[in-house]
């Protein structure tokens, strides 16, 4: 499925991992897209009416994983993760408390 073009309920319903009808409730209280599911206050995520406290925290965790992993542009083929640098950058002169492998003193 193109995620560009995924309703709010779809989107809910895979990534939440809830069930349709409570995806629908989230949607028309006003909720529609993982940041707000993520960040709203629990107060206002409480008006809902279908959840309890505890089952909030859960869908907060599970929106805020996944905002935390997804790459702008990720069209869900391959890792999610970024690509690890094979190399590290080089020190920073004068930039490390580490003893210099050189004695010369300047």
């Amino acid at each position: 499925m193109n995620k560009s073009r995924e309703t709010p309920e779809a989107l809910f319903v895979r990534v939440l991992q809830v069930n349709p009808e409570l995806a629908a409730t989230l949607v028309e209280s006003g909720f529609t897209c993982l940041e707000e599911v993520a960040y709203v206050p629990i107060d206002e995520f409480l008006s809902v009416g279908a959840l309890q406290e505890q089952q909030i925290q859960t869908l907060r965790m599970r929106a805020r994983q996944y905002l935390l992993v997804q790459i702008p542009g990720d069209q869900d083929e391959g890792d999610p993760l970024p690509t690890v640098i094979d190399e590290p950058p080089p020190p920073i002169p004068g930039g490390s408390s580490v003893p210099r492998e050189d004695n010369d003193e300047n």
